[in-house]
């Protein structure tokens, strides 16, 4: 073999090689980024250095699926029989597979996440046939710590957590602000003023249905927040305003859901209300195993806003 030839195999890093001939099979980075545990992102990625080692788009993405090229089609059997060369001298390693295993995640975070990402877990598990699943554990800032260690969960998705140690690592994964949500029927208009939102009627959501932060707010531009009711879930409090002329404020991602799965509208807050991160926390001790890797892979893949 000469050096050129040891130079350009060099350039064919063997995962690039294994996503090729995924995404032969499969004809979807979603499925890809699936089945080998990784982010899209990572995906698209691999897909662009091996166009560019190979001079070739090699996939070509369409409303149905992604396309193989000529070239590509010419590639794949060469890159298969490589691969099952390489799996003969490969040590024998359990790997991790969401289409067969019967793993039960656990999941702890508040039920203002719980609708939106228990939506699209349930959407992209049951769109890709997968037979993992899930279990959901309601949590609070006050308790996020203890709900995870009482229930063992494998993740805990929460706001800003202020428990990080060398014992947990944590990811962000997103940024959100704060809108209001509304029946349209009693507000016409699809923003408020900010004299119509300290006028208005109000529920307030917090982890012990008392004062909450949003309050505090109210009070530090002297207006006396009209408050109707108080909840400590937010589901309950999004069904109660339906049908009346009361504005629950919320995260915006919290808002963007239930208006799409109700009759609610929802604005931006016409006050400053500072904005928050939302992480995905686990324990250090379980970083490494393949299935809670594919585990945040898949959930950082998710749109939440």
């Amino acid at each position: 073999m000469t050096m050129i030839n040891l130079i350009n195999i060099a350039r064919l890093d063997l995962n690039l090689l294994i996503v090729f001939h995924c995404l032969m099979n499969e004809r979807s980075v979603t499925r890809t980024a699936v089945i080998l545990c990784v982010s899209q992102g990572a995906i698209s990625s691999s897909l662009k250095r091996l166009r560019d080692i190979f001079n070739d788009e090699l996939f070509i993405r369409t409303n149905q699926c992604m396309v193989p090229t000529n070239y590509a089609m010419e590639l794949a059997p060469k890159i298969s029989l490589a691969l099952n060369t390489i799996s003969l001298i490969s040590p024998e390693q359990e790997k991790f597979d969401p289409k067969t295993s019967n793993r039960v995640f656990k999941i702890a975070l508040s039920d203002d996440l719980e609708g939106v990402l228990s939506k699209s877990l349930l959407k992209l598990i049951t769109k890709n046939n997968l037979h993992v699943t899930f279990s959901f554990y309601q949590t609070s800032s006050q308790i996020f710590l203890q709900t995870y260690e009482q229930h063992d969960c494998d993740l805990l998705i929460c706001a800003e957590p202020n428990f990080i140690n060398h014992n947990f690592k944590a990811e962000t994964l997103f940024s959100s602000s704060y809108s209001c949500l509304y029946d349209p029927e009693f507000h016409s208009a699809s923003a408020f003023s900010q004299e119509d939102y300290f006028n208005c009627n109000h529920v307030r959501i917090s982890y012990d249905a008392r004062r909450g932060f949003i309050d505090d707010i109210f009070e530090s531009n002297n207006v006396i927040r009209k408050v109707k009711a108080s909840f400590t879930h937010f589901s309950g409090a999004m069904t109660a305003i339906i049908d009346t002329d009361i504005v629950a404020t919320i995260p915006t991602f919290a808002a963007k859901y239930y208006a799409s799965i109700s009759k609610l509208d929802y604005c931006p807050v016409p006050i400053h209300v500072p904005s928050f991160r939302v992480f995905m926390v686990w324990n250090t001790n379980k970083g490494k195993d393949q299935d809670l890797i594919w585990l945040r892979n898949f959930i950082s893949d998710i749109q939440f806003v």
